[in-house]
């Protein structure tokens, strides 16, 4: 194609400049190239497009009407090639975006929001989903999904935060449990914990010393958001990805245990996928900055959870537990 195009348009410089020596001059080519390359237009199409003479060319009445074909086609090639080129541009469309469910909490939906308030002529088009996705043959334009759910291949993949699991429960369960202050303690509690954990959690202390914990998990649950449900509603301590509950640790509605421990069951890395770098959209590149830009914000902790760890404190050294 790319070929013919360029044949077409060699053919109407000879044209324009009646002769294939002058439409060479014009294009920097040898004559003998532009005549290699009519001669050529002129066998795809099985037709004359010059009566030649030695002295002069003259077009043929197809030659005549073909053209102004070309031109025509050329000018709507040029004007279409810069409509592409300013679209690619342009943050304007319909952007869908397939989402880890239990990523979703107020604060992504204000991402969203934002999003759609800066970039008026974007419809935002949101699905939510736990399970593996191809997002092309879904017809996605970005996925923000957990590393274990994503199967095209030929995407990019980007890491936008790294979860690690975290222990939380919330104000009223605390005042009429003991809270942990160690992994053994854990035996003493109603756990809440995904189906992907297993029976036994491992938690590593500062100096590196792993600390296995058998348990009989009262609540196990394929979803991270029924953990924090569940959670909120005072059943037990849920061990959660840290992004599911981070808005609860922040406003104090939940609040975080065993903080100097990390917690070793399959934590989660977060990922936005969109298609390759070369030629994106300006609204998949829109979007892919502005998420970019919004999970590199610091998480800050409530209040009641800096009371609530002096407090824990305390007891530690105490080593009286609250009853």
């Amino acid at each position: 194609m790319n070929h013919l195009i360029a044949a077409m348009r060699t053919f109407l410089k000879v044209v324009d400049m009646h002769g294939f020596t002058r439409a060479a001059e014009q294009l920097q080519l040898s004559p003998a190239r532009v005549t290699r390359h009519v001669s050529e237009l002129e066998a795809h199409l099985g037709v004359r497009l010059f009566q030649r003479s030695t002295r002069r060319i003259v077009l043929t009445e197809v030659g005549a009407r073909y053209a102004d074909g070309c031109r025509a086609l050329l000018a709507d090639l040029e004007r279409i090639e810069t409509c592409a080129m300013h679209e690619s541009g342009r943050v304007c469309g319909d952007l869908h975006v397939v989402v880890l469910g239990s990523l979703m909490s107020p604060e992504l939906a204000a991402l969203f929001a934002d999003f759609r308030a800066r970039y008026a002529d974007v419809a935002l088009r949101i699905t939510l989903t736990e399970a593996e996705v191809d997002l092309l043959a879904g017809g996605f334009d970005v996925g923000m999904v957990a590393d274990r759910m994503i199967t095209s291949v030929s995407w990019v993949s980007r890491a936008l935060a790294h979860a690690p699991l975290v222990a939380v429960a919330s104000p009223a369960y605390l005042m009429g449990a003991p809270a942990p202050l160690r992994p053994a303690d854990l035996a003493r509690h109603r756990l809440i914990t995904h189906t992907a954990h297993g029976k036994v959690l491992h938690l590593t202390d500062g100096d590196g010393i792993d600390h296995s914990v058998p348990h009989e998990a009262s609540f196990a649950v394929d979803s991270a958001l029924m953990q924090r449900h569940i959670a909120l509603a005072g059943a037990g301590i849920a061990v959660a990805p840290e992004f599911v509950v981070a808005n609860d640790v922040r406003f104090g509605t939940l609040i975080r245990v065993l903080d100097e421990y990390r917690i070793g069951n399959d934590d989660v890395t977060i990922n936005i996928v969109y298609p390759a770098r070369e030629f994106l959209p300006g609204k998949v590149r829109a979007f892919v900055d502005q998420a970019v830009s919004h999970f590199d914000r610091p998480v800050i902790r409530s209040e009641a959870q800096r009371e609530f760890r002096q407090r824990e404190v305390v007891l530690r050294d105490s080593e009286v537990l609250p009853v």
